[in-house]
């Protein structure tokens, strides 16, 4: 078995659980060393990670976090920018505070590790990849979710100005964009009535929800060597979801009955 990150760094925000803790996963399985940077302490944690209390809202604690794995590791070759809360209303009941909560966690938390990392990607001067988790958010609209699908599609933005930015230096910017996924935002979602799984189902034409580490694997191919080409780039993990015209092929075109 190939391990394409073996001697590498990769830095996971929101690492300690969910699709964070499946991807701090998969790059170990590559063979890197990961530092997860989360406010949530992991329920089981694994081996071969480094688990810093680090706030992505707050400069001076990623300041910290950033100079703890300087330290202690030497360098930093991958990022994923992961770390994600949701508040759910409609606009002119939903408050400012929890509009900015979302956009201050994932567009503004994005850009606070990309400031830490890129001068010492370019420093290194050995390449690197930067990868963030977006969402299928940034292409459609979820009604009561407006902060989540604005800072998902800020981050998706921001991701092709940084990739012109540094392509110069060998270091790669894409995201990863999620569909519908088994993760507690999706339990949370269920549970509160945001969200109902039927209502999900009927519209992936794969008919089932994304696993976390399907989403991981699809982060592990942007970190390694097999997408050295790649940057500025969006792969979406869906189902089929945002492609979809007619979510099942009619039975007169021979399709393949739905499950």
């Amino acid at each position: 078995m190939t391990r394409p990150l073996t001697g590498k760094v990769a830095a996971v925000t929101g690492g300690a659980r969910g699709i964070g803790d499946a991807i701090a996963a998969r790059l170990i399985a590559d063979g890197a060393a990961v530092v997860s940077l989360d406010r949530a302490a992991p329920e089981e944690a694994r081996d071969g990670v480094l688990y810093l209390d680090a706030d992505v809202t707050d400069p001076d604690s990623l300041a910290a976090a950033f100079a703890q794995i300087d330290r202690d590791r030497g360098r930093i070759d991958v990022l994923v920018n992961n770390a994600g809360i949701q508040r759910v209303g409609l606009v002119g009941t939903v408050s400012f505070a929890d509009f900015q909560a979302v956009l201050a966690t994932h567009l503004f938390g994005c850009f606070h590790c990309c400031s830490e990392v890129v001068p010492r990607l370019i420093r290194q001067g050995t390449g690197g990849a930067i990868i963030s988790i977006a969402s299928t958010a940034a292409f459609v609209g979820l009604p009561g979710r407006g902060a989540y699908c604005a800072a998902k599609a800020g981050m998706l933005g921001l991701t092709r100005a940084l990739a012109l930015e540094v392509a110069g230096s060998g270091v790669r910017v894409n995201a990863v964009a999620p569909g519908f996924t088994r993760t507690r935002f999706i339990d949370q979602a269920l549970a509160d009535g945001s969200l109902q799984e039927d209502w999900m189902l009927a519209r992936v034409p794969m008919h089932r929800l994304a696993r976390t580490e399907e989403i991981a694997n699809a982060v592990g191919f942007l970190a390694g060597p097999d997408s050295s080409y790649m940057t500025g780039q969006t792969l979406v993990v869906d189902g089929g979801w945002t492609v979809q015209g007619i979510p099942d092929a009619p039975d007169w075109l021979g399709g393949v009955p739905p499950r």
